[in-house]
């Protein structure tokens, strides 16, 4: 399959294709980790004993990239200053690479990503890491700033951090998210979060809303405009049980 290339200042669609799919539950596992390990705490990132300690809390990562001060992304399976190939650490990393190559997704597959053209780089760097997350199903991610300006992402990949579950109260919040930061489609984004989370999903062929249901008996149903955009979503809860 042709790798496309990836537009200045832009993400190629197949990247915002994947981020329609992940980001919800990707963005929810990480508020998740974020309250599990806070930031604003003094930090310490060992990539020889594979932790990060920020604060008092100490978790287990996995190198994903770095940022420069020049606004150029780095993967870490191309820092092999950093990171000598074959060395464990390496593996969610390489994994997201031929997760790329599989998928035809630019971003993935090149060593280096040029991201100055985008109006934050920053925050570009941290839509590479969430769509990661969303892919790998890691615990969440981490961006530690450096001496030189620059800055080291990791994957939290510690069963200590909890992992999110379903909640009802929080799903039509997390699409409302999820859309604005990758909203190229409404659907998808619906359906990788449900199937995230056990459900089984079906597209109703009268008007494309969407009916997912999970083995508990809790139902969600997602209904779309006539443009695609998010119109509504239920919820339906399992009866109590005696």
């Amino acid at each position: 399959m042709p790798t496309p290339r990836m537009p200045d200042g832009a993400f190629s669609r197949t990247f915002q294709d994947a981020g329609a799919y992940y980001a919800a539950a990707a963005l929810e596992q990480q508020a998740t980790y974020q309250r599990y390990q806070p930031t604003g705490g003094a930090w310490s990132l060992s990539y020889d004993t594979s932790m990060l300690r920020i604060g008092d809390v100490s978790v287990h990562q996995s190198p994903l990239g770095s940022l420069g001060h020049d606004g150029s992304w780095l993967w870490a399976w191309g820092n092999e200053r950093t990171h000598p190939p074959g060395v464990p650490r390496l593996g969610p990393a390489l994994w997201l690479r031929e997760f790329g190559e599989r998928n035809g997704i630019y971003e993935f597959v090149r060593p280096r990503l040029e991201l100055a053209a985008f109006a934050d780089p920053v925050g570009a760097a941290e839509r590479l890491a969430t769509v990661a997350l969303g892919a790998l199903r890691t615990r969440g991610f981490a961006s530690c700033p450096l001496d030189n300006g620059a800055r080291a992402f990791v994957l939290v990949d510690d069963a200590a951090v909890p992992e999110a579950g379903f909640d009802r109260r929080v799903v039509s919040g997390m699409f409302t998210v999820a859309v604005r930061q990758f909203p190229y489609d409404p659907r998808q984004t619906a359906a990788g979060y449900l199937a995230r989370h056990g459900f089984t999903v079906r597209q109703a062929v009268a008007d494309g809303s969407l009916q997912a249901e999970r083995h508990d008996g809790t139902t969600v149903a997602v209904r779309f405009t006539e443009e695609g955009s998010l119109a509504a979503v239920s919820v339906g809860m399992p009866p109590p049980v005696g």
